[in-house]
């Protein structure tokens, strides 16, 4: 299980939450006889792309903001929004090559482009450049909370988690009422296991937005770790009453039911969890437990193997990679990831099927 609560206000996050409102610009241009034809062309083409990026038209919306840079090459804002037409189709790639180039061809304070290649290199896993871009954007702005959020949130997927716990705290001290703070203050005390300071924090974030639905997620991961269940149930099914197309509490609840071996229910809640966020390797590692509880080995496998592509480092993957590869014969195989295994388990299964 995973919190992924990245949100900074419309920003990014959900390693941990998707953006929900980007950095858009909207400009007057010129109308006068003194304007150049190509310039206002170039701000109609931005604005009916603005249009169509507002309508979820992606591939529309990069048509005209192409079109715009071809009257205008030197048009920043058209390059930073056809960054963000990209980023939602997922060419995250395309996006990156179009906000670096805004700024690094046309205007290197160019603060929306920051931004935006923030989270583009945050959601791709390149994170010390989000880092990079995140302290940039501090000294322009050294008195913005989510200049501090933005830092602690790439320092936390670095797992630097007590640098990452002092930008939150100077995003908090910026600004008592950032409920994102807290949460994810909360979520790297969480995960440097330290889970009595990460719930004190929760409660404290329910006093300033009982709403916000990541509070419960991470309440239910740290009673998971625990062993409670049916708390962890409790609290995770909160979280789903306030954010029902949340694929990161869809494929937790499910790691939820298998473990109270409720098999069906999880398979559905891990699902959704895929359908809705198809690049979670936690949900393929999820979904491969399910297939080892079913027998179901070759299914495992494949998930397994999917879920290490995206992200090989997930706790209990090589316990279950090497649990899988028993079952298929595979010992010396079995006996490599048992090897890398994190799992209390790890010292017997290894004196059990390794010489």
């Amino acid at each position: 299980m995973k919190s992924r609560f990245v949100k900074a206000r419309g920003l990014i996050l959900g390693v941990m939450q998707k953006t929900k409102y980007f950095y858009l610009i909207l400009i007057l241009f010129c109308t006068t006889l003194s304007c150049d034809n190509d310039k206002a062309k170039a701000g109609r083409f931005l604005l009916m792309g603005n249009n169509e990026l507002a309508n979820l038209n992606y591939k529309e919306a990069i048509r005209l903001y192409t079109e715009a840079i071809g009257k205008d090459p030197q048009f920043k804002e058209a390059y930073n929004n056809r960054g963000v037409a990209l980023y939602k189709s997922g060419h995250y790639a395309e996006a990156l090559n179009d906000y670096t180039f805004a700024i690094v061809q046309i205007d290197p304070t160019y603060t929306d482009a920051y931004k935006n290649r923030f989270e583009v290199n945050l959601v791709s896993g390149s994170y010390q450049r989000a880092l990079e871009d995140a302290e940039y954007l501090a000294t322009v702005y050294p008195d913005s909370a989510y200049t501090y959020l933005y830092q602690g949130l790439a320092l936390t997927d670095l797992k630097r988690y007590d640098e990452a716990i002092s930008k939150f705290d100077m995003a908090y001290q910026k600004d008592p009422e950032n409920v994102e703070a807290v949460v994810n203050q909360a979520n790297a005390y969480y995960m440097s296991n330290r889970y009595e300071k990460a719930r004190e924090l929760l409660q404290k974030a329910i006093s300033i937005d009982a709403t916000e639905a990541n509070i419960y997620n991470t309440l239910a991961l740290i009673a998971t770790q625990e062993g409670d269940f049916q708390e962890a149930l409790k609290q995770v099914n909160q979280a789903i009453e306030i954010d029902s197309r949340n694929g990161y509490f869809s494929n937790n609840r499910g790691f939820i039911y298998l473990n109270l071996g409720e098999l069906e229910k999880a398979e559905a809640d891990i699902n959704m969890g895929i359908k809705l966020d198809p690049s979670n390797p936690w949900a393929y590692r999820n979904k491969a437990i399910f297939y080892y509880e079913n027998k179901s080995f070759d299914a495992a496998l494949r998930n397994i193997e999917l879920a290490a592509q995206y992200d090989d480092s997930i706790p209990l993957l090589n316990h279950y990679w090497g649990l899988v590869l028993v079952e298929l014969d595979r010992m010396d195989e079995a006996c490599a990831k048992f090897s890398l295994s994190e799992s209390s388990e790890k010292e017997m299964l290894i004196k059990k099927y390794c010489k």
